[in-house]
């Protein structure tokens, strides 16, 4: 609905059926128009009857597809690729390659088994007595032949000896070798007085036996005189688990102060002077314990001694390492001039582990002499043992003297 405010005038005209109406208006006014919400509906109705069309006729047409693909800041996620198989082939063809001279070193050998193995019968020819020549090529071709066992040319010449080699071998299956080692024993000593049925008593200077001990406690050595300060060497072994290893080393005396060894031993089979003057007291090697004017005042403690007035001791007891085993070829037992008197003698051996038995027995007497014997078969000492001579008598203030000799012979 439309308010009008009439104006001052207005003007009407005919023109043919026309009706003009102007009307001029100023300043119209008018109110909120109110509109309807209108309804509109769409009628389509088409009513197709006997239609007929022709054949349409197409034209060719020309497709062509044109696609344009433009990414702009694409992100994509992290590419997965495959473990590859990389193969690396070089192809080196050397042409005329020369070397220096090689140098071989020459291997040892030390053991050589042979099983299976038969030689002909030698054939030797005639020997004169006066050609020289025969005699030697003759020696040479004895050499080679050793009952089957290979001859080694570094042997030393001596049936006891070589066939002891062979016996250790045989018996405890160590390859061993007098000619490697180069060493040759010779233990003596003397016992202190024996008491009369006493029982056995070890052939050293300190009296009774030897308490032998399980660890490397044996630790200290000292003298009976102050004025003994010069140098002694000890010979003796460690021990460790049940291998006895050889040590030697040298000492100076402080007179009767004890004075610690650089190395503790479980075992000391022989100490001397190796200075250029003599001992005047009695030098001793022995656990650490309490000390009288240089001397242990508990004898079981003393483990090797020096005599007064003598340089070297008297210890016919000695142990072997665990690289050496003792090829023993002689024996001596004798009594001192001092008394007439018998005594029993018994050679022992301790294997590692094992207890003291006796394997030689023999006696001596001041009037019936000596007793010495060149042995053969020898008697084969093993590695790692203990060896001693005891003795006894059934006469009171005997004196005995005990050697054994022989060769050490090295495991290879």
């Amino acid at each position: 609905m439309l308010g009008f405010t009439p104006l001052a005038s207005a003007t009407l005209a005919d023109d043919g059926g026309v009706r003009n109406i102007a009307c001029i208006a100023n300043a119209i006014a008018t109110g909120s128009p109110v509109i309807s919400s209108p309804s509109i509906t769409q009628v389509h109705n088409i009513t197709l009857s006997n239609i007929v069309a022709a054949a349409p006729s197409v034209a060719n047409v020309n497709m062509a597809e044109d696609e344009t693909f433009a990414a702009d800041i694409l992100a994509t996620g992290s590419p997965q690729v495959g473990s590859p198989t990389i193969a690396q082939i070089h192809t080196f063809t050397p042409s005329d390659i020369v070397t220096g001279s090689p140098s071989v070193s020459i291997p040892l050998v030390k053991s050589l088994s042979i099983n299976g193995f038969t030689t002909g019968v030698p054939v030797v020819g005639p020997v004169s007595l006066d050609e020289d020549n025969n005699i030697y090529a003759a020696a040479a071709l004895s050499k080679k032949m050793s009952g089957g066992w290979p001859k080694r040319g570094y042997e030393v010449p001596d049936g006891r000896l070589v066939q002891a080699e062979r016996e250790i071998q045989q018996t405890y299956g160590d390859i061993v070798s007098i000619d490697v080692k180069s060493k040759s024993l010779n233990k003596f000593g003397k016992s202190g007085t024996i008491t009369a049925d006493g029982g056995l008593e070890t052939v050293w200077t300190v009296g009774g036996n030897e308490t032998y001990v399980s660890s490397n406690s044996i630790s200290s050595v000292s003298s009976s005189s102050a004025s003994d300060t010069t140098q002694v060497t000890i010979e003796g072994h460690t021990l460790s688990g049940n291998q006895f290893t050889f040590v030697v080393q040298t000492v100076s005396l402080n007179g009767r102060n004890e004075v610690t060894l650089p190395t503790s031993l479980a075992r000391v089979s022989r100490i001397y002077n190796s200075s250029n003057t003599e001992f005047v007291g009695r030098v001793v090697v022995y656990e650490t314990t309490t000390i009288s004017n240089g001397i242990p005042t508990d004898a079981t403690k003393i483990h090797i001694d020096i005599p007064a007035g003598f340089q070297q001791s008297f210890k016919a007891a000695t142990t072997f390492s665990n690289t050496d085993y003792f090829i023993m070829t002689g024996l001596k037992g004798s009594v001192s001039l001092k008394q007439a008197v018998a005594i029993d003698f018994y050679l022992e051996v301790r294997e590692v582990g094992k207890v003291f038995r006796q394997i030689s027995a023999f006696s001596a007497s001041s009037t019936g002499g000596d007793f010495t014997v060149s042995l053969d078969p020898a008697i084969i000492i093993p590695k790692n043992s203990d060896v001693r001579i005891r003795c006894e008598t059934e006469d009171n203030n005997a004196v005995a003297f005990g050697v054994f000799k022989g060769y050490l012979a090295k495991v290879l």
